[in-house]
């Protein structure tokens, strides 16, 4: 208190979430349930997702995972912890805030060249990138064999 910060502020790390916030848990909880709402029905509305994710059950499963949870928590943060705005943050003027991770960027026949390419190079995600999926990024196949791993088609590969 009362020294000059000369840190360069750009390179600092931003608070993205406040412990000490005046939400109850259980307040957090209920947002969060509404995030996943707004995000299954995000996704209802949005053409693409559709045809990825045919059913409700599948699209309520997307909306549960970790980037919903995210974006939600970022949204609190935004704004202040005020409910209100942060709900009006999640569904603006044009719709409801769709968010993707990975998993639903990837086609299915992506994701079929990923396991073919997988079973040929192990976790070499450059020769994976370079001889099966040269336009996704070398960070955007990790981040998907990650969360490939978390699915029913990777435990049935492994067992």
């Amino acid at each position: 208190s009362g020294e000059s910060d000369n840190r360069n502020q750009q390179k600092m790390e931003m608070k993205v979430w406040d412990p000490d916030n005046p939400l109850t848990d259980r307040q957090i909880d209920q947002f969060l349930v509404v995030a996943r709402a707004v995000g299954t029905f995000a996704r209802a509305l949005d053409c693409s997702s559709s045809i990825r994710q045919p059913s409700l059950h599948m699209s309520a499963a997307a909306a549960s995972r970790d980037i919903t949870l995210f974006h939600a928590m970022d949204t609190l943060q935004r704004n202040g912890y005020d409910l209100a705005r942060a709900m009006a943050t999640l569904v603006p003027q044009g719709g409801p805030v769709l968010c993707r991770d990975e998993m639903e960027e990837w086609s299915a026949s992506e994701a079929m060249l990923f396991e073919e390419a997988l079973e040929k190079y192990g976790k070499d995600f450059n020769d994976i990138r370079q001889d099966f999926l040269p336009w996704k990024s070398l960070a955007s196949i990790v981040q998907f064999y990650y969360m490939w791993k978390t699915t029913d088609r990777y435990i049935q590969q492994v067992w």
